[in-house]
C-alpha cells in the first residue's frame, strides 16, 4: 500500500514538474515574440551581428561620377586619366560637415615594410569634421594638471599612450588604391573643367561638367556654388545685372566698389541695383532701378547703387525718385 502510494506521489510530482516547465517555456517564448526581431536576435544570438559590407569602386566609375556609400568598407581605385586632384574636390567638398577617413597605398607598396611599421599602410586622409572629432576626443582623454593636482606616474603614462591619427594626404595622384569609410554618402569623381566641382557633384547640380562657367556670367561654377550665387542663372538676384558685372573681378567676394549679386538692393535704399519691376500703390507697376543701362557703371542720369543718397542732399534716392514722379522735384536726375 505504501509502495503504491509512493508511486502515485512520484507520478504527480513528475507531471507537476513538466507542467511548470511548459508554462515557464511558454512565458519565455511569449516574451521573445513580443520583442521586435532585432531585440530577439540580440538576446538569443548576441554574436550574430550584421557584417559591414565591402564595396569596390572601379576607375571607370570614378571617371563617370559615383556615390561612396556610408557605413561600408569602400575600396576606390583611381583612374589614370588625370594629373592630380585635391581631396576636397575628389570627395565632393563635404569634409567640413561629414566625418570620413581613409588611407591610400603607395604605388611602391611593400607588405614587409608595412608589417615592420605595425601601423596602417600608406598615407592617411581625414575630413575636417573627423579631425575635429578626434581632437576633441584627445582633449577629453588627457588629464588636466595644475599646482593643486600634480601628475602621477599613471597619468604621465596614460598621456604618453594617447596616439593620434594625423591627416597626411591632401593631393591624390593617378592609379592610387585607397580605402575609405564615411558616415554619409560622398559624391566622388574627377574635375574635367577644373572649376573645383567634380563630375558627380555637377551632375547633381545640373551644371556642365565640361564647362567651368555653365551660365556664361564670367564667374566659374565652383565659385558660385561656394558663394551662394547660382551657377545656372546669369542673374542670381534678378536685379537685371549679370552676376559677373556685379562681381567685377569674378572672385566670389564683395570687394569695394562692387554690388552684391545675391541681393537686389545693395545699399538698402529700396531701389534695385539694376532694373526691377516694382509695384507702386494698389495696381501700378513700374520698372525702376539705379543702373539704367545695366553696365555696372554710374553714368549721368543714374543713381549710385552703393549710396543711399547719391547726391548728398539729405534725401535718399528712392524718396527723391518718388518726389520726381509726383512733380515735387524739378531737378530730377532721371
Amino acid at each position: 500500500m505504501s509502495s503504491s502510494r509512493h508511486q502515485s506521489l512520484h507520478r504527480t510530482s513528475m507531471w507537476l514538474t513538466i507542467a511548470f516547465g511548459a508554462i515557464s517555456l511558454g512565458i519565455v517564448v511569449a516574451s521573445i515574440v513580443a520583442m521586435n526581431v532585432e531585440s530577439a536576435q540580440a538576446l538569443i544570438l548576441p554574436h550574430m551581428r550584421k557584417k559591414i559590407p565591402w564595396v569596390f569602386i572601379e576607375p571607370q566609375q570614378i571617371e563617370e561620377g559615383v556615390t561612396v556609400p556610408p557605413d561600408s568598407h569602400v575600396i576606390i581605385h583611381l583612374p589614370e586619366s588625370f594629373r592630380q586632384i585635391a581631396r576636397e574636390v575628389l570627395l565632393g567638398h563635404d569634409g567640413k560637415t561629414i566625418r570620413y577617413w581613409g588611407y591610400c597605398l603607395p604605388q611602391n607598396y611593400d607588405p614587409a615594410i608595412v608589417e615592420a611599421r605595425k601601423g596602417l599602410p600608406g598615407k592617411l586622409f581625414l575630413s575636417e569634421a573627423e579631425r575635429a572629432e578626434r581632437a576633441e576626443r584627445e582633449r577629453a582623454k588627457r588629464q588636466p594638471f595644475s599646482v593643486f593636482r600634480l601628475p602621477t606616474k599613471k597619468d604621465v603614462q596614460e598621456n604618453r599612450n594617447i596616439t593620434s591619427i594625423r591627416h597626411e594626404l591632401e593631393m591624390f595622384t593617378p592609379s592610387l588604391l585607397c580605402y575609405i569609410m564615411t558616415e554619409s554618402p560622398l559624391a566622388i569623381g574627377l574635375d574635367y573643367d577644373t572649376d573645383s566641382l567634380n563630375i558627380k557633384l555637377e551632375q547633381g547640380l545640373g551644371t556642365d561638367p565640361d564647362s567651368p562657367d555653365t551660365d556664361f556670367d564670367g564667374i566659374w561654377d565652383g565659385i558660385e556654388y561656394f558663394t551662394d550665387t547660382s551657377p545656372l542663372f546669369r542673374d542670381s538676384d534678378t536685379d537685371g545685372l549679370i552676376d559677373g558685372i556685379e562681381d567685377r573681378n569674378w572672385n566670389g567676394r564683395i570687394d569695394p566698389g562692387e554690388t552684391d549679386p545675391r541681393t537686389q538692393d545693395s545699399d538698402r535704399d529700396h531701389l534695385c541695383d539694376g532694373l526691377c519691376r516694382v509695384k507702386i500703390g494698389r495696381s501700378q507697376q513700374v520698372i525702376i532701378g539705379e543702373d539704367l543701362n545695366l553696365n555696372g557703371i554710374v553714368e549721368e542720369g543714374e543713381t549710385d547703387p552703393l549710396k543711399k543718397d547719391t547726391d548728398g542732399d539729405g534725401v535718399e534716392d528712392y524718396t527723391a525718385y518718388l518726389r520726381c514722379q509726383m512733380g515735387e522735384n524739378t531737378l530730377c536726375i532721371r
